[in-house]
């Protein structure tokens, strides 16, 4: 796996809006600047379905969604869809009677196919409070780490915000955070070794 790449480092985010009937597809896509901007027909595609499908494509692509960001929704779904996102999680409000109360299910091998379920009679606000503990019930571990990494970022003084937050979409997408530091630190020693080389007095012939 390549832990690093340009689209990693330069995640974008997905604007989500309604359109309507008169769009050529259920879920129209289009980028601007380092954004993505969906709009969905609500009678072709429920928004939990538009967005897990736009997700799932720009994936594909390999291009990492940092935030999903609803437009014109209310507020408390707004906030519950950002603060997912930022898990690597879908969002699925539910009526189904295995789900009593909000709950984060990883349904494959993959830890980024994870889906943040919430019954429909639900308050979202409240939903949005128990989600940290919903993540670190299915993801002990991942959790742990970024709970670390928030730590490291107060303590730097937001110095290296940028650079921590895609140390965290690294943990959350290879569910390894050891390898994950490791391939950092490597990174670090051969730009610090590159450094010191550059800045080494020539020998003189």
């Amino acid at each position: 796996m390549t832990i690093l790449n340009r689209e990693r480092l330069f995640a974008a985010s997905l604007h989500l809006r309604q359109g309507d009937a008169q769009q050529a597809k259920a879920v129209m896509l289009r980028r601007d600047g380092d954004r993505f901007i969906a709009a969905y027909d609500p009678e072709r595609a429920s928004l939990d379905t538009a967005a897990v499908l736009t997700r799932a494509l720009l994936s594909s692509e390999r291009i990492t969604i940092s935030e999903v960001i609803l437009e014109g929704h209310d507020p408390d779904l707004t906030a519950l869809y950002g603060a997912a996102s930022k898990l690597l999680l879908d969002v699925e409000i539910t009526s189904g009677p295995r789900t009593t109360e909000p709950t984060v299910k990883v349904r494959s091998q993959d830890p980024t196919q994870a889906t943040y379920f919430i019954p429909e009679d639900w308050d979202l606000s409240e939903a949005l409070d128990r989600l940290p503990a919903a993540f670190a019930d299915a993801r002990p571990e991942v959790a742990r780490n970024l709970k670390r990494i928030e730590q490291a970022k107060k303590d730097s003084g937001g110095k290296i915000d940028h650079a921590l937050d895609v140390v965290a979409v690294l943990v959350l997408e290879t569910d390894d955070p050891d390898g994950v530091y490791d391939k950092v630190l490597h990174l670090l020693h051969q730009v610090r070794t590159a450094r010191t080389t550059e800045a080494a007095p020539a020998t003189a012939a």
